[in-house]
């Protein structure tokens, strides 16, 4: 932002250097840039403001804050108007859209003479780098700049029926800016209006139709609040920017409107003449009542590691703005003023009374009393997940959580619905996702493209679904942590990684896949559904043709998706050891001959419920089909690991093992030893 020097020593009574001011700014959080030395003894300062200080994008604001920095006076300019007595103004103001703009006032100045602006004003505004329209309209631009509240000025006679109404547009609507500019609104775009049709997008520009000019005599002035992402969605769609689409979008305070519209209106009496018609017209919901924080002097050197005397912290909070309500021993009750929404907690004023007292008198390496923040339980697990993946060949990537249509209706795995819609853009696109997993598999595309063909990756994001689950009266969508996986190896590895996730969590035991056709991206002969405790949690697979063409990909990869919220809940970290084995094992392979239909995990089932106490584990070997093999045949390998607790196994019962394992998966399975 641009600041005249002379032009801000308006508001504060500082008389010390200028460069000592620059400095102490730029050392509280007020990054002066850059220092335009200016004729006369001014400068023109390029003042950094953040974000979260919308009160620092006026004049008022920046000085408040100098002099809180230099312990000097701060000034309000006055604000005395002339009013004709015993009238009523005949503007009337409606508003249709109280979320969209919780405050509407107007003033009617009748008889005012619309010409130049005098030279000092001006002068100002060209020399922040604002063009002198008249005196009416640089009025309205010189006190946006003076207290950051966004202003505007109508010719009240060009207003039909002298009518002002804040609505919501109508899909097609047409509208002329003041720069000339043709627009088609939509219907979530929030317009000052007529009786006839709009006149000005609210908070971001005037019409031409009813513009301020040298014919006008009568002004109707505008001071009003409008919702930030109303301004900011309708400014980004019609590419329309104004200071004060730049002032809405970041909060401009509320208790501060009355006094901006008054400020106006004595300014334009001043260089327009004119007299206002009857009170304010006000407009406004109520609003939520500012809350005290409690603030705690013992806080300041545990946290800072400094003593700040009381008198000085006092002198600091009043200096900015806030009201202490109760001052008791040890601790105050603060009320912050409604310009500073950024402070909420105590350490907010915390932090404003290190700034303001100076970080530079924070010694170095002081000794600070500190605590190790102790990670929860879903930030444990999700670092443990990442760790895995990354271990097991995974990069880890990040999507976007805005889709297009077609995106957020895939991978529904059986949730029929209409796409989730939201009021944000990114790119074009307005659908939340239900799914990570089209934005992964778009991620593999890019690399694809590029050269990067055999890539794994994971992301760990929030899907969103319907809310069905009767939480509430909320209509929001409901959230959960997803785990998303693609990878290019076979389906059995893509498997063993999520079980060696499961492992690491403590629930290898508990986790089940379980075959269907649910998802229609994947293919039915491929395909399975998570499950924890019998619980599904997800699914896994191999993608369709159709969709790997959509893609693109050379060839389907392994893709699983799972809610971790339940691996969450349920992990178990703490470690459990076990005495090694104190006895050799005993191991044989099988190469076991069963019908297509018959699936591994059938086979490892019908091996485990032979009723041996003694076999340690089995293990999957090989998959073979082939000329010996009989059609709708196929020959499964495994190996099986036998083991005693209390003795060595001879090889006689080793064989005897092998045998009954033979005879029950010929009973239940139709299974023959390949020979």
């Amino acid at each position: 932002m641009n600041v005249l020097w002379k032009w801000l020593l308006e508001y504060v009574r500082y008389d010390g250097p200028r460069d000592m001011a620059i400095q102490r700014m730029t050392m509280a959080g007020l990054n002066v840039d850059d220092v335009q030395e200016l004729t006369q003894g001014d400068a023109l300062l390029d003042v950094e403001v953040t974000s979260n200080r919308p009160d620092c994008l006026g004049y008022m604001g920046i000085a408040r804050e100098l002099a809180a920095l230099t312990d000097s006076e701060f000034v309000t300019p006055d604000a005395a108007i002339d009013q004709a007595a015993g009238q009523q103004s005949p503007a009337t103001v409606e508003v249709t859209d109280a979320s969209g703009c919780p405050r509407y006032t107007a003033r009617l100045i009748r008889g005012v003479r619309i010409g130049p602006s005098p030279a000092w004003l001006a002068a100002r505004l060209e020399a922040i780098g604002l063009r002198s329209v008249n005196n009416v309209v640089d009025v309205t631009n010189y006190v946006m700049y003076e207290c950051g509240q966004p202003l505007h000025a109508f010719d009240y006679n060009l207003l039909d029926e002298g009518r002002i109404i804040v609505r919501r547009a109508s899909e097609g609507e047409a509208f002329e800016a003041i720069d000339h500019s043709q627009h088609k609104l939509k219907s979530n775009d929030l317009v000052i209006a007529d009786a006839s049709g709009p006149v000005a997008l609210a908070g971001i520009m005037g019409g031409v139709r009813s513009e301020v000019s040298e014919q006008t005599v009568d002004v109707l002035l505008e001071a009003a609040i409008f919702d930030p992402l109303s301004v900011r969605t309708t400014s980004r769609r019609v590419q329309l920017m104004s200071d004060s689409s730049y002032r809405f979008e970041r909060r401009v305070d509320y208790d501060g409107v009355a006094w901006a519209s008054q400020r106006a209106c004595s300014l334009i009496q001043q260089v327009a003449g004119g007299q206002v018609v009857g009170e304010l017209v006000d407009v406004a919901e109520p609003q939520s009542q500012v809350e005290s924080i409690s603030f705690r002097f013992g806080q300041l050197p545990r946290v800072l590691g400094i003593e700040v005397p009381e008198d000085e912290v006092l002198r600091i909070l009043s200096a900015l703005g806030c009201q202490v309500q109760m001052h008791d021993a040890g601790f105050i009750t603060v009320v912050p003023p409604t310009f500073r929404r950024d402070l909420s907690r105590e350490i907010d004023l915390l932090e404003e009374v290190a700034r303001i007292y100076g970080y530079d008198k924070i010694p170095y390496l002081s000794t600070i009393p500190s605590t190790a923040p102790v990670a929860n339980q879903q930030e444990t697990i999700t670092r443990l997940i990442q760790d895995t993946m990354v271990a097991a060949g995974y990069h880890e990537a990040l999507s976007h959580t805005l889709v297009d249509a077609e995106s957020a209706a895939m991978f529904g795995a059986g949730r029929a619905s209409a796409p989730l819609v939201t009021r944000l853009t990114l790119q074009g696109v307005a659908y939340i996702r239900k799914s990570v997993l089209s934005g992964l598999l778009q991620a593999k595309r890019v690399n694809q493209d590029i050269g990067h063909g055999k890539v794994d990756f994971f992301e760990i994001a929030r899907a969103f679904r319907d809310n069905d689950r009767n939480e509430g009266d909320s209509d929001l969508p409901h959230e959960e942590m997803h785990l998303a996986l693609v990878t290019d190896e076979e389906p059995l590895l893509g498997k063993g990684t999520l079980e060696l996730l499961l492992e690491r969590l403590g629930l290898a035991e508990r986790l089940t896949l379980k075959t269907t056709e649910r998802v229609e991206e994947l293919d039915p002969q491929w395909q399975a559904d998570v499950l924890l405790d019998g619980q599904v949690i997800g699914f896994c697979g191999l993608l369709n043709k159709a969709t790997a063409e959509k893609f693109k990909f050379r060839r389907s990869p392994w893709v699983a998706e799972i809610d971790i919220l339940p691996l969450i809940d349920k992990a178990q970290l703490s470690r459990r050891f076990e005495d090694l084995p104190q006895y050799p094992a005993m191991e044989r392979d099988l190469a076991l001959v069963v019908d297509e239909a018959v699936s591994w995990d059938q086979v490892a089932e019908c091996v485990q419920s032979a009723g041996l106490d003694q076999l340690e584990a089995v293990e999957f070997l090989s998959l073979y089909r082939g000329e010996q093999i009989p059609p709708e045949r196929k020959c499964l390998a495994l190996r099986m690991r036998f083991r005693s607790a209390d003795r060595t196994l001879t090889h006689e019962e080793a064989d005897r093992f092998q045998q009954q394992v033979l005879q029950c998966a010929g009973g239940k399975l139709g299974a023959t030893l390949r020979t």
